[in-house]
């Protein structure tokens, strides 16, 4: 398995409420899928938000955004710096 980072441009219209229970909604289809939801941060100042998923593949990334509606501008397979 890896870790990819979802990107997601955020609408003038949300809210950081908007956006934290897109991020339940989204961790719950991820799950279901059998994929680890594992962190996501957003910046409504510049319209952008990440999520951080560990799965097999970003199409399975994709497939559990688009269960739960939530549009993406990207999914990056990325590494873990400690």
């Amino acid at each position: 398995m890896a870790l990819f980072l979802g990107v997601h441009k955020l609408s003038q219209e949300m809210s950081a409420e908007d956006v934290e229970a897109g991020f339940e909604k989204y961790k719950q289809s991820a799950r279901e899928a059998g994929l680890t939801p594992i962190s996501a941060v957003y910046s409504m100042e510049k319209e952008f938000a990440y999520c951080q998923t560990i799965a097999n593949s970003a199409q399975q990334v994709r497939e559990a955004h688009e269960k739960v509606e939530i549009p993406l501008e990207d999914v990056v397979e990325v590494q873990k710096l400690d």
